[in-house]
Parts: structure tokens; sequence; C-alpha cells
């Protein structure tokens, strides 16, 4: 039976937030208080009745918060809709992921905020630049910011999702890759990555800068440390799906709790990313949480972008783009997920809405 992350938090989240209360954020209360709440009384809900047995089943809201591994479904299935009616027919696609030194991961733990936005904007920022050189034109990509690894580990960089075709705007000509299933190289790009990286911390954010040890600054003149890894992504349904998964969803993900050891330790799940096998890795309460949380982003950060010719200003040349390549004026409507109706979970039968539960209104103070 999966352990619900709401269990370990109520067993163990007061005793850590007093423990650790100076190094915890706004966020981290934000998040766990919705995970606490979500599909409770305090949220609100509404009451139906069955139509068959005439029995009363409440149903409760959910938080929607995208650090809860129970919600975001309908959303992941909704977002990925609209993605794949974005695609372009007969165009191959690349996946592209850009990662940093182990040196530099504790600087974001530190300011999640600037160096998040940094990772995204420079990755971007460098692929443009060598596609301009080698492509003679721009690109249009999405971007996904992960934070973690396989078991929760700290481990953050950057996927963008790129189709294999560059616009020159002047011209209003398309530029393909001269090699099939290539898109660009990944030693100039990842040199071209760290340099503009740091530069942007130089020059944005001044402060952060001035405070980087010693061994973070030679982290920036060691090439070999800083990787990006190209992979030829098919038609791009399969690199869409993927990231789905994880647009609406944090590092965890629903049932990958497997309990507790006599111990005390939290079994967590993972697969590996060489054999693809399940395995469990045990993890102490404390340790658990800390992983946890390192993955709540600050409030209103937007991890999933899109830039070039796939943002939302550019819809007119992404519609020029389509036309170029296959003819077609507009582009397809997504084949959205339908809402599922709620049914009766004694006899399955339909169930009709006779009654709205109103949240539960609680009086602003420190959290507790």
């Amino acid at each position: 039976m999966p352990l619900p992350l709401a269990e370990v938090l109520a067993d163990h989240w007061p005793d850590f937030a007093r423990r650790h209360a100076s190094r915890l954020a706004a966020a981290h209360y934000r998040a766990v208080r919705a995970v606490l709440q979500c599909r409770t009384p305090a949220k609100g809900g509404h009451v139906y009745r069955c139509v068959h047995c005439s029995k009363n089943h409440f149903a409760y809201h959910s938080c929607n918060h995208r650090s809860c591994p129970e919600c975001g479904a309908l959303d992941q299935q909704r977002w990925c809709a609209r993605q794949e009616a974005r695609l372009l027919p007969g165009l191959d696609y690349f996946l592209l992921t850009f990662t940093i030194p182990d040196t530099l991961r504790a600087l974001c733990k530190q300011h999640p905020a600037q160096l998040y936005d940094l990772l995204l904007r420079e990755s971007a920022a460098a692929l443009q630049d060598l596609a301009h050189t080698k492509l003679g034109g721009r690109l249009g990509f999405t971007g996904v910011l992960h934070t973690w690894g396989r078991q929760m580990q700290h481990h953050p960089h950057v996927h963008l999702i790129v189709p294999a075709v560059a616009f020159h705007p002047a011209t209003r000509t398309l530029r393909c890759p001269k090699q099939e299933r290539f898109l660009i190289h990944e030693i100039p790009l990842a040199a071209r990555f760290r340099n503009r990286l740091e530069m942007a911390l130089k020059a944005r954010h001044p402060e952060i800068h001035a405070r980087l040890s010693t061994e973070t600054r030679a982290v920036f003149a060691e090439h070999r440390k800083w990787r990006v890894n190209c992979r030829h992504a098919g038609r791009g349904h399969g690199a869409i799906r993927y990231l789905a998964r994880y647009v609406f969803k944090t590092a965890l993900s629903k049932g990958r709790l497997l309990g507790y050891e006599p111990d005390g330790r939290i079994r967590l799940s993972y697969q590996d990313s060489t054999t693809k096998r399940w395995g469990v890795v045990r993890l102490n309460p404390d340790t658990f949480l800390k992983r946890f949380l390192t993955h709540v982003l600050p409030k209103g950060f937007v991890r999933v972008r899109h830039f070039g010719w796939l943002s939302g200003a550019a819809r007119k040349t992404r519609l020029l783009i389509r036309a170029l390549l296959c003819g077609q004026l507009d582009e397809p409507a997504p084949k959205l997920p339908e809402t599922p109706k709620p049914c009766c979970p004694d006899c399955g039968a339909p169930m009709i809405r006779i009654a709205e539960l109103a949240p539960l209104r609680f009086k602003r103070g420190p959290p507790p």
C-alpha cells in the first residue's frame, strides 16, 4: 500500500519545522500547507448523490499545488495535448539537456529564484547564438526546468525541445541542418552556455557573484564539467509526453512512497537510469523532507517557457513557418481530454451535485 505524502508530513513536519525554522522560506510553508489540506474539508468541495443507491458522497477540492503528487493529472494531459497540436508535421525534433557542475548546485539552493531564471534564459540564449552562426536563422523551442534526480537529490538541469528548422526573418526562409538526425555540436554549445551564465550572473546579480568562493569561480574555467546532451527525439511526441509528466508535478510522483521500515526510515522507489530497473532507497524522515523541500520553487516562478518563434508573441511567425513547411494556414485544434463525470464509488452509477461546501477560512498569522 503506497504511503501518502500528507501522512509523512503530518507525522514529521511539526518537529522538522521547529528544528529548521531559520532555513525555511514562505514557499516551503505554503507547499506543506497545501499538501496537508488537499482533498480535505479545509479546501471545500461538493456533495453528490447517487441516482441509483441514493447515497451521499463528499468530494473535496484539490490544492492544485505543483508540489502535491496527488494533483495535476488533468492539467498535464491538457498541456500535452496543446503542445502536440503545435508540432510541425514531417520535422525532426531534438531534446537538449543542459547541466551544471556539482559545485554550482549549492549556489542554486541559496538563490533559487535568481539562478534558476538564469539557467533557463542563458541555455536558450546560448542555443540561439549557435543557431544563428551555424544555421543562419532563429530557432523556436520550449524549455522546462527540472531540479531533481531519480532519488529526489538536488540536480538542477534544463530540457529544451527543439524542432530542426531555423527561420531567417529578413528573407522569410527556412534553414534546416545539413546532416540528418543532427542539430548542433554539443561541446561549443556547452562552452557558450558556461560563458553566458557567468557573464549574466556578474551583470544581473553582482552581489551574488561577489560572494562566490574561489572554488566556485574556478568552475567557470573548467570546460569539462559543463555538459550538454543532444538527442534525436523523432517527431517530438515522445519528448513532449516525457516532459509533460513533470510540468505540473514536482520530484515526487504518486505511489513512489512505499511505506516505513521497522527503524522508521521511509522507502522511496526509483528507476535506475542505466538498467531501467526499479529499486528502493531508504531515507530517514529528516533527509526525505529536506530533499522534498529542495524542489519547492519560489512563488510565481515559471518553469516552462517558450522561446524564439514558439513564444506567445510570435504566433504570426509560427503560422508562417507552418505554411512554408506543409501548407497549413493554422494549427490544428488540440484534442483536450474531457473532465470525468462523477460516479458512485459503491455501485458505479452517475451522481448529481446537491450541495456545495465552502472552504475553511483561517486567520492570518505566522505559520505553525
